[in-house]
């Protein structure tokens, strides 16, 4: 073995020694013809011709290196390739004219013939290059015609390392040239930051270990505690820029209660990742069995995602992409502002946007790094949403429909599945209802997987007895879902003036429906009342639902309501995270105030069923404070046609109740 290495040395050798040969006779034959031109050219001073075109060349060749950098320095912070290269064209020609200043007695003048930039990064095999070809006369010195092409590059390549605490990293120039000149500096590996929610730069402590062949062994920075999951950025002395990965995608494998989950049709969970890696459903932070790590600063265009595929199986990872989409959302992801730019970066603004239900066993996310990659139709193609017609104030998935109305009397939608419906009306304080002098913001609509709407409240001359306060609903609509979701926000300012609540209502659901509409008895009310083993306990009482417990294991969960008969009925249904944000005036009010109350009414030959989410009952106390206090409420609404119920009235336990009592557990595996 160790003489077959040997061989293979000396063939590289001799390898070398023919191809430094066959550069040698092209650079005399240049040469030859260099001093042919000099020779009949009445000029006199040869050496001078000849230093010039050197001086040229070198800063033709300076130009390019700065260019690649100016090119990626662009891309880092826009992921915008057309602007970045409108703008690096536009440096670059600045430098031609720097030339051509510097020596005016030259006369110099240049004309591109090629002009190349390149990236490739957040890759375990990463680069930056650029290609430049000019033609140029220098008529000061009688040369003219003269060519020159070069090409910059700077490659670097994350290797596994069999030690935790060091990174080991290949870097390499033009001709795969090792580079041996670099030192800690020269290496910022990214660190997010959790309270400042922003990715950092950070160098390491000590200076790198470098080997012969361009490899570097260096220590993290304190601030990366894995080998698994971290990216480098290299920056050459040329000032060309690299930025590396020891990872090229996320899988997330999701742990279903298939018990509880295997007869469902419409448990589509609509799961939002944030850029410090959280994975949400209904606001709620899904729970992991691993670390998590963050997104990082990628290009929006660049974002894949596949299901239930093999990771390490590039063609079975295209082949199974679906519909996603990445959002630009304000105030800590609370104030939607529509469809992220495909030609921006992933930052702290912005959230990923797919789908899910207890089919789907695992999801990977994944990217091309590549400047000239082009965003999958998977993120910007409407497929189910087809028939909004925001003009009309109306917005359907196919399955579910909404009827928005936004009046002075009120801000409402009516949802309709089949021949169920039920209408919403949002915001109540004092018994005073919200007033809408302008229609609704449709921020998403024919969105990809989901449409996305925004209303201000406002109350005419002010909410009774509450001063100082902005309002706002956020609403979306899911693709293949029989529900909406609703996002409440109450902003109550410090105020000089007293404020004395004793009526504030989220959102009051509400349907008349005749008795032979579904079958001959009358609709049933179901409340959850606490839960027993991961189990509801089922009410069908009236009255209001508080928190009636001080424990909640003791069992003051009510996550859900409905009105039902025969799987035919609405509800609703939020995670136990509102469930605590539901009491969330109990303590100003000294008493149990906030609950969800349960009132139905018959006669006529029909029933009226009302849900209504109360943070203050006039019923119980009243709230009475001076200082600011923002209240947010998350939940969804629901509307079934003999399809998935909330929780059934015709035996057994199966129902979208499951979905907010035993959402699924994430193991996060990053591969390369």
């Amino acid at each position: 073995m160790r003489k077959e290495k040997v061989k293979n040395r000396a063939e590289k050798g001799q390898f070398s020694i023919i191809a430094a040969l066959l550069i040698s006779i092209i650079l005399v034959t240049a040469v030859v013809v260099t001093y042919s031109n000099i020779r009949n050219n009445p000029l006199s001073g040869s050496p001078q011709v000849l230093a010039a075109i050197e001086e040229i060349n070198f800063g033709l060749k300076q130009i390019l290196e700065f260019s690649v950098g100016y090119y990626g320095s662009i891309l880092q912070v826009t992921g915008n390739t057309t602007y970045a290269m409108e703008k690096t064209e536009t440096y670059l020609r600045s430098g031609l004219v720097y030339i051509s200043d510097i020596h005016p007695d030259w006369n110099p003048s240049f004309e591109l013939t090629q002009l190349e930039f390149g990236i490739n990064w957040f890759d375990t095999n990463s680069y930056s290059y650029g290609r430049l070809g000019v033609t140029y006369n220098l008529t000061g010195l009688g040369m003219t015609g003269m060519s020159y092409n070069v090409t910059s590059t700077l490659r670097v390549s994350v290797l596994e390392s069999n030690n935790p605490n060091q990174a080991k990293i290949n870097v390499t120039i033009d001709e795969e040239e090792p580079l041996l000149t670099l030192e800690e500096d020269n290496f910022k590996f990214y660190y997010y930051d959790h309270v400042a929610s922003q990715w950092e730069l950070v160098t390491s402590d000590s200076a790198p270990v470098v080997l012969s062949n361009g490899t570097y062994i260096i220590d993290f920075p304190p601030e990366i505690n894995s080998t698994t999951a971290y990216s480098v950025q290299v920056v050459d002395h040329r000032g060309i820029m690299v930025t590396a990965s020891s990872f090229t995608h996320y899988t997330y494998e999701f742990s279903w209660n298939q018990t509880l989950y295997q007869d469902l049709t419409y448990d589509t969970l609509t799961i939002e990742v944030l850029q410090n890696g959280t994975l949400r459903w209904l606001g709620k932070d899904l729970e992991f069995t691993t670390q998590t790590y963050p997104i990082p600063p990628i290009p929006v265009k660049a974002f894949r995602i596949s299901i239930n595929a093999d990771p390490s199986n590039r063609s079975d990872l295209e082949a199974k992409q679906v519909p996603f989409q990445i959002e630009d959302w304000a105030s800590d992801y609370r104030l939607p502002l529509g469809l992220a730019s495909n030609a921006s970066v992933f930052g702290s603004r912005n959230m990923l946007v797919f789908l899910v239900n207890h089919n789907v066993n695992n999801v990977t996310l994944w990217w091309n790094g590549s400047d000239k990659a082009t965003q999958t139709p998977y993120a910007f193609n409407c497929v189910y949403f087809t028939g909004d017609d925001p003009e009309a104030h109306r917005l359907t998935n196919g399955i579910l429909t909404l009827d928005i109305s936004s009046t002075w009397s009120g801000f409402s939608i009516t949802s309709t599945v089949g021949n169920s419906e039920c209408t919403a009306d949002f915001m109540r304080i004092n018994d005073d209802p919200s007033n809408y002098g302008s229609s609704e913001a449709y921020w998403i609509h024919h969105g990809i997987v989901r449409d996305v709407i925004q209303q201000e409240a406002e109350w005419s001359g002010g909410a009774n007895n509450s001063p100082n306060l902005y309002a706002y609903i956020v609403v979306t609509l899911p693709a293949n879902a029989t529900y909406y979701t609703y996002f409440l926000r109450f902003m109550f300012l410090d105020s000089i003036q007293s404020r004395s609540i004793d009526d504030l209502r989220g959102v009051r659901i509400e349907e008349t429906v005749s008795k032979n509409k579904w079958t001959s008895s009358w609709s049933k009310i179901y409340t959850e009342n606490g839960t027993q083993a991961g189990m509801p306990v089922i009410s069908q009482d009236e009255g209001l639902f508080y928190n009636f417990s001080d424990s909640f294991e003791n069992g003051w969960a009510h996550h859900w309501a409905e009105m039902v008969e025969d799987n035919h009925g609405f509800g609703i249904m939020f995670t136990t995270s509102d469930n605590y944000q539901l009491y969330r005036f109990d303590a100003i009010a000294g008493d149990k105030t906030g609950g969800l109350r349960m009132s139905e009414s018959t006669g006529g030959g029909s029933q009226t069923v009302r849900i209504d989410l109360k943070l203050v009952d006039d019923s119980r106390a009243s709230a009475d404070f001076q200082n600011a206090l923002d209240v947010t409420l998350k939940g969804a609404i629901v509307t079934f046609d003999g399809t998935d119920p909330i929780y059934p009235d015709t035996g057994g336990t199966t129902g979208l109740w499951v979905m907010v009592e035993h959402p699924p557990t994430v193991t996060l595996t990053v591969s390369r």
